[in-house]
């Protein structure tokens, strides 16, 4: 199953990129993150909940950030055994400079192959555009929330001379 859009964001490109090449702030954006092990500095072991229909637990995906060409491109790319089958995610940034802001390019793959794959393959796609989804309107947030707190402060006042 694979997933794209676009977005635009007041961030500079250098702000977005920061933000998502770094694997500890781009986990937390995913919304069944558990936990994140840190291997070296593109490899690290994410921790995930799973909830497919009836099934539910946990799945240790090996992760790498296998692109970081900063500031225009992120990706990650991981797989790992859920349910006694394989799992594979990935997923892409591209950013580009729009005047003082960025435009925002991603693309979201997942794939499960074997018996749950079989057993669930519907509910593993739309479960997967859900997730997706909330990743990007996580980072989003994210962006919004970390320009707001700089450009909402109230000017300093000194005193008067």
């Amino acid at each position: 199953m694979n997933q794209s859009g676009t977005f635009l964001t007041s961030r500079t490109a250098e702000e977005v990129f920061d933000l998502l090449a770094d694997p500890q702030r781009f986990a937390a954006l995913l919304p069944d993150f558990e936990s994140l092990s840190i291997q070296d500095a593109s490899h690290f072991t994410l921790r995930i909940k799973i909830v497919i229909g009836q099934i539910s637990g946990h799945a240790n995906l090996d992760m790498e950030l296998c692109a970081a060409e900063g500031p225009s491109r992120v990706e990650y790319r991981g797989q790992g055994i859920v349910a006694g089958s394989q799992l594979v995610f990935a997923m892409r940034f591209q950013l580009g400079s729009v005047g003082s802001g960025t435009h925002v390019s991603w693309q979201g793959e997942v794939s499960v192959d074997g018996m749950l794959a079989m057993m669930a393959g519907g509910v593993i796609d739309s479960m997967g555009r859900r997730n997706f989804e909330a990743t990007v309107e996580r980072l989003q947030d994210e962006l919004l929330a970390n320009r707001a707190t700089v450009q909402d402060l109230p000017p300093a006042s000194g005193p008067s001379s």
